[in-house]
This record gives structure tokens, sequence and C-alpha cells, in this order.
């Protein structure tokens, strides 16, 4: 396969968030590599995403398996390299207080929201120092809040931004940059999976958040490197940092 100009890697693409970044990134010509657990939704968003993008590899599987991520960076070899890796698989898990939450169940949040990410990035680094590319984790205003049934999240994502700001100054030498994006309260599946009997229908859809997706890659990842950015930012903070 010829060598492609740009080319990006979005985990749990398949749907809500990770899908509207896809398709950013495949109306604005790259190459792009997705990964999500269900096969059949993946697959229908790269049929999707095949008529802007010109080229889309879909990986299916865990993301916390490590030869699902060996395939996912194998993919961006294939298409000749790495740009942009777009750490967004999640999961919220059950919301509720602490006191009586299922300790055990941290041995899956932490894999799929911290684990995971940084495992990617390790794999990913050389292809991205070829290219002086950009990581962009995805995180949440429950790292940062302390929002009742909301801890263990909340916690997964306040060490996901800790790591992602250590790696922007461990990095910077080697023209990689990485950066932290909370886009905001939205109405996604995970999100009403969490709350199963409430009706969120007044959250926007994750497509609003395609603005501040386009503004970010018209950036000089370098000069934003170790930023956290609010997607849905009603002052349009982030367009102010252009």
């Amino acid at each position: 396969m010829n060598e492609l100009t740009r080319i990006a890697l979005v985990t749990g693409a398949s749907r809500g968030l990770g899908l509207v970044i896809a398709r950013v990134l495949a109306r604005r010509g790259y190459g792009i590599v997705i990964g999500a657990r269900d096969r059949a939704a993946l697959d229908a968003a790269a049929a999707e995403l095949s008529a802007h993008a010109p080229a889309v590899l879909a990986v299916a599987g865990d993301v916390t398996d490590a030869q699902l991520r060996e395939n996912l960076i194998g993919a961006a070899r294939q298409l000749g390299g790495l740009d942009v890796l777009v750490n967004n698989a999640s999961e919220l898990g059950p919301i509720g207080p602490l006191s009586a939450f299922d300790v055990p169940r941290f041995g899956r949040l932490f894999p799929v929201n911290v684990g995971a990410p940084m495992a990617l990035v390790q794999l990913a680094l050389p292809l991205l120092t070829g290219r002086r590319g950009l990581i962009v984790n995805i995180t949440s205003d429950a790292a940062q809040a302390a929002y009742p049934g909301w801890g263990p999240y909340g916690a997964t994502k306040a060490a996901l931004e800790l790591l992602t700001r250590t790696l922007a100054s461990e990095l910077r030498e080697s023209g990689v940059s990485a950066v932290l994006v909370d886009p905001g309260d939205m109405r996604t599946r995970m999100h009403q999976e969490a709350f199963p009997h409430e009706d969120i229908s007044d959250r926007p859809l994750p497509d609003v958040t395609a603005p501040f997706w386009n503004w970010l890659f018209d950036q000089a990842p370098g000069a934003m490197s170790g930023q956290r950015f609010a997607a849905q930012q009603e002052d349009a903070r982030w367009l102010q940092q252009a």
C-alpha cells in the first residue's frame, strides 16, 4: 500500500465520540485505523469513513488485549506510519457510592482507561517519533470534580491526566506531543448504560465537539503539548489559543 500523507489511529471508534473524531480526520484526508470491540459496528463505521478517507483499516477487539494493540499498530505501520493517536476507548462502569463499590472492579476500569492507553502509546512511539506526532488522551471533568457516584471512573481519568502531562514532558525532545481533551457531557451509549433509567435526551450528541477537533488538528502539536482542552467550553477558550 502506498504511503499516505497523514495517518491516525482512533480507539473506541465504532460509535459515539470516537466515530465523530474519526469522521473529522477522514474528511481532512487522513488514512484511518479504527478499533473497537463490536465487529459489526466497527465494519459499519469503516464503510462510512471510506467515503472520505483515502484508506481505512478496522481492527476489532478489546483494547486491554496485548495482541489487539499490536494489531492496531501493525495496521498503522501498513498504512505508512502514524501522525495522530487518539486514546478514546473507555469504560464508565457502574455508578454508585464508594462505600458500596465493588473494589475488584478496579481490575477492569484501570486496565481499560489507564493501562491500555499507556501500552498503546509505548507501541506507537517509534511511528509517532518518525512523524513528530500527536497523542490525544480523552479525559473527563470527573477527573477534577468529586461527583458522587463517579469516584472510580474519575480516579482512572485523574491517573490518565497525570500520566499524559508526564508524557508531554518526557517526550518533548523527541518531537512527540501529548494533550488531554475533556469532551464534556454528551448523549452516548456509554452514558445511557450507566444510567439506564435516566432521560439523557437533554445532553448534546458527540457531534457538538466536531468544531473543536477541526481546530485541534489545525494546530502545531508542539505548541500544545501538555495542555488540557474542554471541547464544549462555552467561552471557546480553545479558539483563543490559536
